[in-house]
């Protein structure tokens, strides 16, 4: 298989036709951040995105193997502080030879949906917020003593001993 280096297109929408005449493809590009600004709410804020591309010719297909990594700008779940987090997710995609184009940008963008988790921790011994005055813990202690409070407590008086 023959891979050729290639520009890639700002759009990232490649033609299938210049893939398979020049027998495969890859190629790798630093993006720009800004054109992703839309997905921060499930990406956090992009700061960097980087892709590496292969696309490889099938029998009546073409394969593409991407990888998109960078740094986000997200939310710590503990702490609420903001934070820098690596990301680096790989994708796969099937494409007919008979399709004119291959739309990269919108397996980035389905990728990026993807990398955000469900918990971002600043660091695993992020202490979080106070629940009663709401410092941030990390930063300054407190001697916040709240309410106890059981769930179980309204059958208390049920089963007392009489």
């Amino acid at each position: 298989m023959k891979y050729t280096d290639y520009e890639i297109p700002s759009d990232l929408i490649f033609k299938t036709k210049d893939i398979i005449d020049m027998g495969g493809l890859k190629c790798s590009c630093v993006l720009n951040a800004k054109d992703f600004a839309d997905c921060k709410d499930s990406a956090g804020i992009i700061k960097k995105i980087e892709i590496i591309l292969s696309f490889s010719l099938l029998s009546k297909e073409v394969l593409v193997n991407g990888c998109v990594s960078g740094i986000s700008e997200v939310e710590c779940s503990r702490c609420l502080k903001p934070f820098d987090k690596k990301f680096k997710e790989e994708f796969s995609q099937l494409y007919s030879t008979k399709a004119e184009i291959i739309d990269i940008m919108y397996l980035i963008r389905q990728t990026l949906a993807l990398i955000n988790g469900i918990q971002n921790l600043c660091s695993e011994e992020c202490k979080g917020l106070c629940p009663f005055c709401g410092c941030n813990r990390n930063e300054v202690s407190c001697d916040c003593k709240g309410p106890e409070f059981s769930q179980f407590a309204c059958l208390k008086d049920k089963f007392s001993k009489k």
